[in-house]
């Protein structure tokens, strides 16, 4: 384990090894080091090229993106209505309030239960469209939600006529990035949350039974990506001027923003920077304007997200590496 990279790595490295040892996490990545073993069952420790469920880091690693490439090369318009681009659509949101999570559309619904009777997965994609549709919406002000990126997802689908994994195949060749970052991970990876919907650990799959359900790729989870893949990624992506000049644009809608002195991007993050949190632990942090990426990732999920203040003693690791790298 390493961390020369890190402006104050001591206290940081202390801290994720207690953590470690309590059972927070079995394995984390980080710039400039990782440590860990694939899951607490086995002895097998993992490496610098290890893959992780990053989770809603989906979000920005592949969603945001594809939808501002759409944006620049005004093939679509963010004003563009969801009723325009899936048939029988009847809520009036746009692409920009689904993107921004602005719409009004609930954080997140059982899909796999709502519509666990389909076996087909377009059948299943065409039901939690109907059921979005048909759900409740609060007013459209911020409203963290897994449904606008599911439409998200499904809307690529429709507007390239290809499966999510062949259109980020695509659109990295077109950007010249060369990743492993995917949706179906050749290499082992750590283990993530028990799964009730498939009796048995994830293996090398996804852990959100939602995205499980609907196939394993989605516009809000599914990816797999090292760290070191994922700053890779990012830096490409901040270096294109397509990307940052749709990405200010839009205030960068889709990245979170540090707010506060107490948020999970660090105790002293500025608000002109952009990241994302995933589920299982994971989390990145951009500066634009510097080409600062960082990132972190562990598997805090397994063998249960259950545990005692995790999101808590989470929110600490993240603080201190971030802290440190900013």
């Amino acid at each position: 384990m390493t961390g020369h990279n890190l402006k104050d790595g001591a206290a940081f490295l202390e801290l994720i090894s207690s953590e470690m040892e309590k059972g927070l996490f079995s394995a984390c990545q980080f710039n400039g080091g990782h440590t860990g073993t694939f899951s607490f069952q086995t002895t097998e420790k993992i490496n610098s090229e290890t893959p992780f469920d990053i989770a809603s880091i989906t979000k920005i690693v592949l969603t945001a993106p594809l939808f501002y490439s759409l944006f620049s090369k005004k093939e679509l318009s963010p004003d563009t209505h969801v009723r325009d681009l899936i048939s029988g659509f009847k809520s009036e949101v746009t692409v920009f309030e689904l993107l921004s999570h602005t719409s009004g559309f609930q954080a997140w619904l059982p899909f796999y239960e709502l519509a666990g009777n389909l076996t087909d997965i377009n059948d299943r994609k065409k039901a939690v469209t109907e059921i979005i549709d048909n759900s409740k919406r609060n007013e459209k002000t911020y409203l963290y939600s897994d449904l606008n990126y599911i439409l998200l997802g499904f809307i690529l689908e429709k507007v390239h006529g290809k499966n999510l994994d062949k259109i980020f195949d695509d659109f990295k060749k077109e950007n010249c990035i060369s990743s492993d970052i995917t949706f179906n991970p050749v290499k082992k990876v750590p283990s993530t949350a028990f799964s009730k919907l498939r009796s048995g650990f994830p293996d090398g799959t996804v852990e959100d039974e939602n995205c499980y359900f609907l196939g394993g790729m989605t516009g809000h989870a599914g990816l797999f990506a090292s760290v070191a893949d994922t700053v890779s990624y990012f830096k490409t992506l901040i270096g294109k001027e397509w990307f940052m000049k749709t990405g200010t644009e839009l205030d960068f809608a889709g990245f979170d923003r540090p707010s506060g002195t107490d948020s999970n991007y660090g105790k002293n993050a500025q608000k002109n920077l952009i990241g994302h949190l995933g589920f299982t632990g994971t989390a990145v942090l951009i500066d634009p304007e510097t080409e600062n990426v960082s990132a972190f990732f562990t598997n805090s999920t397994h063998p249960s997200p259950e545990k005692p203040d995790r999101k808590e003693r989470l929110k600490r690791c993240r603080q201190l590496f971030f802290d440190s790298c900013f």
